[in-house]
């Protein structure tokens, strides 16, 4: 359940803070049951091989979220969806507001402005961190004034607003 939860978190640019809430506690949880069935005098678990089962699914799925793989396989999925979204956007200098599904995400903030389309994916990123995707054709990432950008495919990137 942990690392379900986890990696869904991580399929969000910038990872999903409402999510982030549950996997915290759930991974504590999960870490109590493991320790205690391991304290457990004549546990059969103990002399079991599943005993490592639990440690190698939490290393397996901290290195799949840090890998960024979960969020690019949920941008690969929706890419086209993303795409025709973007392309729909009229051009202008203010960004519109309103949460939409689209793919996988769910925008709430859209701006198409010069070619270039800023997406931001609601509950992605943090309480002083705004995420989402953005299109730039030809690289003009300085446009953008985005703190960070990460490279998902084609003219694509995952993009992150800091405001503090």
């Amino acid at each position: 359940m942990s690392a379900v939860l986890t990696l869904f978190a991580a399929a969000y640019p910038g990872g999903n803070y409402l999510l982030a809430l549950f996997v915290i506690p759930a991974w504590l949880l999960s870490s109590l049951i493991w320790i205690s069935l391991l304290m457990t005098r004549g546990s059969s678990y103990r002399r079991s091989p599943w005993i490592v089962a639990t440690p190698l699914i939490g290393v397996l799925t901290l290195t799949l979220a840090n890998s960024m793989l979960p969020m690019r396989a949920a941008f690969l999925i929706s890419e086209s969806a993303l795409n025709s979204y973007a392309q729909s956007l009229p051009e202008q200098e203010r960004s519109s507001f309103g949460q939409e599904r689209v793919g996988l995400f769910t925008i709430d903030t859209a701006q198409r402005w010069k070619g270039i389309t800023q997406l931001g994916v609601a509950n992605a990123g943090g309480m002083l961190i705004k995420c989402g995707f953005a299109h730039v054709p030809n690289g003009r990432m300085e446009e953008l004034g985005a703190s960070s950008f990460d490279h998902v495919t084609g003219d694509w990137y995952a993009t992150c607003s800091d405001y503090d």
